[in-house]
């Protein structure tokens, strides 16, 4: 008996393993028939898709596709049985109920057609292959074809899905009817309408819809779908002079991570029209993100902006990139001061001139730019526009420290703790201002006033003496840390204050080389990423930089310079290396 039931133990889990071997090849047969069907191998396609439905699993969507290519044959009645053992599986599968209704009409069956077609709309009054059908069906149209239109809103991707969809039963004369419906200047939309036109044999219809799409502005265009492929494929084919059609299947296949295709399509498309700037600026990003070739990236980029002065974005991503080569900062900020409106058309754009002022030493030409601008802060970047309306603050502070003048110097360190409407955010929770509260702390004490300067110095001890790796918007900034220290060390706490420049260094020493990756399931990064970041240096720099910081707060200027020297050589855009390392040559406070 033990070993009967052994021997079925084993033929329950041998069945098991057989089921699920053949759900992974139904779903396999279905994937090729998809891939078969979009090249036009329309037999074998038929054949994988009946394999498929082998598996309940791909049962709904196996018998439309059959259903569909017996529609291209004119086949009806096989269509139509086909369709319902798609609406069998799942009778509110809204492409096959679209189907029937079509296939209800080609046969004659008009009156079950409408009832058919009243019954899709019920369900889903956005079934625009069900809409048109009761525009056909409709004895006066116009009533039907406003209501279709009025929901359709003129958007060029509901035009083109419905056509996709006819294109999917053969239905041509019903696919080109409903593109003209569409008035946009969509290039998508011509050049669909050429290669539906080819698809009737009308070659001279074809060729000049090509041509149109050529011509037609190419904003806001663009193709992400598998079946655009075919259609530009032909297209560049039947029009080997339209350079967009390269473009546009190019960021097609990028979006696909075929990378070498694109840069290879870009190439043809800037060889055939090197006016358009788009292509030079997407061609820019791919040689510097995955081929490593940073001065084809430059020209491809400057021509780009050459070409369009007034493209505010290519504006900021060859300044990144400018920033990525080692362009001074005294140079970048001369861009910025001759583009300046153009600058400010961007949130980003105007944090980073922000940012080349307050890395300038120019304090108060930043501060001025950042309560002349209303910024919107994007996901990740809160604390950003903040934390340079403080640095800009607390460093003018600091000269006025230094020239003795206390009274100035804690009215500007006052208003950098509160935030004025324009940052467009508050405080976020968990904020530290540790830096604030020390030079407040400093500046009390030289007015004399001591209980005043111990409030400001227990405030600077605020939050964990832990360094963190390389940050994200809401981490802790590791000169927090520091000026944790030194308010410890002001309250004669020197045990804290060694410990937590002892944890500054540690930190950094033990993990300098690390291997770091950006974290997939992290919150949005502060930075838009334009140009791909090596983050194993960006990492030592970070903790090179942890090393500067605990050498100041000992009071080892040389050996912090040398830190933060590191620091900007592996990170030529990391601002506390720089901040801190002009406070190094300074007497003084480190404020």
């Amino acid at each position: 008996m033990a070993r009967a039931r052994g021997a079925s133990a084993e033929g329950s889990l041998s069945t098991s393993a057989n089921l699920v071997s053949s759900v992974v090849m139904s779903k396999e047969s279905h994937n090729l028939g998809l891939a078969l069907l979009w090249q036009g191998r329309e037999k074998e396609a038929y054949d994988a898709f009946y394999k498929a439905t082998w598996s309940s699993e791909q049962q709904e969507m196996s018998y439309y596709y059959l259903a569909a290519l017996k529609a291209r044959e004119q086949s009806w009645d096989e269509a139509l049985e086909l369709a319902e053992k798609s609406l069998v599986k799942n009778g509110h599968n809204v492409k096959a109920r679209g189907l029937k209704a079509a296939l209800l009409r080609c046969v004659g069956r008009r009156k079950e057609a409408g009832r058919w077609v009243c019954e899709n709309l019920a369900l889903d009054p956005f079934d625009y292959v069900s809409r048109y059908e009761q525009v056909l069906l409709e004895e006066d149209l116009r009533e039907a074809l406003k209501t279709m239109q009025r929901l359709m809103r003129g958007f060029a991707e509901h035009y083109l899905q419905t056509a996709r969809d006819y294109a999917e039963f053969g239905m041509y004369d019903q696919t080109l009817a409903v593109l003209k419906l569409c008035g946009e200047e969509y290039p998508m939309l011509a050049y669909y309408r050429g290669f539906y036109l080819g698809k009737l044999g009308d070659a001279a219809g074809r060729d000049a819809a090509y041509r149109q799409a050529e011509a037609w502005a190419p904003d806001c265009c663009f193709p992400n779908k598998l079946e655009d492929i075919a259609v530009l494929q032909d297209a560049g084919k039947r029009n080997p002079q339209g350079a967009k059609a390269f473009y546009y299947l190019g960021c097609l296949y990028y979006d696909k991570l075929q990378f070498d295709r694109a840069q290879t399509l870009w190439e043809k498309s800037i060889a055939l029209d090197g006016t358009f700037p788009t292509a030079r600026r997407n061609l820019a990003l791919a040689l510097y993100n995955k081929r490593g070739d940073a001065q084809g990236a430059r020209e491809q980029l400057e021509q780009a902006f050459a070409l369009d002065e007034t493209d505010a974005r290519v504006f900021l991503e060859l300044d990144q990139l400018y920033k990525r080569l080692g362009m001074s900062v005294e140079e970048r900020l001369a861009r910025y001061e001759a583009h300046q409106e153009l600058a400010r058309e961007r949130d980003d754009a105007t944090l980073e001139f922000v940012t080349l002022y307050n890395l300038a030493g120019r304090h108060q030409e930043a501060l001025d730019a950042i309560l002349s601008h209303n910024f919107r802060p994007w996901e990740g970047a809160e604390g950003r526009v903040s934390g340079q309306y403080k640095l800009a603050l607390r460093s003018l502070a600091g000269e006025s420290l230094r020239r003795g003048r206390m009274e100035e110097a804690r009215d500007r360190l006052t208003q950098a703790l509160t935030y004025p409407l324009c940052l467009g955010e508050g405080r976020l929770e968990g904020t530290k201002d540790n830096d604030i509260h020390y030079a407040l702390g400093v500046a009390y004490q030289g007015l004399g006033d001591d209980q005043a300067a111990c409030r400001e110095y227990r405030l600077a001890q605020a939050g964990d003496n832990e360094p963190a790796g390389v940050q994200y918007y809401y981490d802790q900034p590791a000169d927090m840390i520091l000026y944790k220290a030194l308010a410890s060390a002001k309250l004669g706490e020197q045990d804290e204050a060694r410990l937590c420049l002892d944890k500054l260094e540690r930190y950094g020493r033990a993990h300098l080389d690390d291997t770091v990756k950006n974290d997939f399931f992290a919150v949005s990064l502060p930075d838009f990423l334009i140009f791909e970041d090596d983050m194993g240096r960006k990492n030592r720099a970070h903790c090179c930089y942890l090393m500067g910081l605990a050498a100041l707060g000992r009071g080892d200027r040389d050996g912090a310079l040398s830190f933060f020297a590191e620091t900007s050589a592996l990170d030529l855009g990391h601002q506390g290396a720089r901040i801190y390392g002009q406070l190094c040559k300074k007497e003084g406070e480190p404020v």
